[in-house]
């Protein structure tokens, strides 16, 4: 009888706990959708806290739930602080990342768990998006933009949903909080250098606040890019996301030359030639992944906006570089 209760004990032992970290800071409605896909998980039983931080000084109007821990911090600067500041509420094996407009597939947890445990190779592990049912043009393109490098190991990734050890967080000092943007790029490619990122399409997602309309987009490239440059610093950027880093300003060149073609006509061909070639390279590449059923004529008008849009995020971020 002991010895099948101490061998009981320890496979409870064996459990791997998990704690997931939500930063909020608008629209509780989505917020309320991601946590309720979190209580749905076939693997809830490992989930030992769900931790939501959050900038609002009102009380969230949340359901109750033994699990559910709402911390305050109405003076965090980034969204990098308040994910560390939830992480130190936790004492979990593992921590789950999510932005606070996340629906989870029921298998979710059970599956990313599944994957990190059985391959020592893998430090972190990511979903692929999926449409919602009613998605338009827009969110079906940025699916489909968001799952280019499917089941394979990447070189960073979006903080959307990430689950990795608690332990390695730690390890690597948390989210860099001197980031209002691109800080999930900054801290997914320090835990590359521990382990694989994985992106599985093995479970999903649906981000239920992604981009619905070409000018949501162009706004929310203009935010999402003013660090770009000032996330280059203290890290090593890999050769494959130069372009990203570097295409801005060849745009910005371009959109500059436009207008001085009007007294050296000899420059307008050339910066139409600029202009058109990076937006018809990745329309193209976007436009040969399956699923997204979106015109090339279309794909190229939204390319035309996402690059206009991230040079003047770009330039606009220059401001920051030197900040501290």
């Amino acid at each position: 009888m002991t010895e099948a209760f101490n061998q009981d004990t320890a496979t409870i032992q064996q459990i791997p706990t998990v704690a997931f970290v939500i930063p909020h800071m608008g629209r509780p409605e989505l917020l309320q959708q991601t946590i309720a896909s979190i209580l749905a998980q076939s693997a809830f039983m490992q989930v030992e806290q769900i931790v939501v931080v959050t900038k609002n000084t009102a009380p969230l109007q949340l359901a109750s739930h033994e699990k559910l821990n709402i911390v305050y911090a109405g003076t965090a600067k980034t969204i990098s602080e308040q994910r560390n500041i939830g992480v130190r509420q936790t004492h979990s094996e593992y921590v789950a990342f999510l932005d606070a407009d996340i629906q989870l597939a029921q298998d979710w947890l059970a599956v990313c768990l599944q994957m990190i445990q059985s391959n020592s190779d893998i430090s972190l592990v990511s979903a692929k998006q999926s449409a919602a049912p009613q998605a338009g043009p827009i969110e079906r393109l940025r699916t489909a933009l968001s799952n280019t490098s499917l089941d394979q190991a990447v070189a960073f990734l979006p903080g959307r949903n990430l689950l990795l050890k608690r332990s390695l967080h730690d390890s690597i000092g948390g989210f860099p909080e001197h980031l209002q943007t691109c800080e999930d790029y900054f801290y997914t490619e320090k835990v590359s250098k521990h382990g694989q990122l994985f992106y599985t399409s093995k479970t999903d997602y649906v981000h239920l606040g992604e981009d619905k309309t070409l000018n949501q987009t162009f706004s929310k490239e203009i935010w999402r890019s003013e660090y770009n440059l000032r996330s280059v610093s203290g890290r090593t950027v890999p050769l494959r996301e130069w372009p990203s880093i570097l295409l801005p300003f060849w745009f910005c060149i371009a959109i500059l030359a436009l207008p001085l073609s009007l007294y050296w006509p000899a420059l307008l061909a050339p910066a139409i030639l600029m202009f058109i070639a990076p937006v018809a390279a990745y329309s193209l590449r976007l436009y040969q992944q399956p699923a997204h059923a979106v015109s090339l004529v279309y794909i190229s008008v939204f390319y035309s906006i996402y690059f206009v849009a991230r040079t003047i995020g770009t330039v606009a971020g220059l401001r920051f570089l030197f900040l501290r």
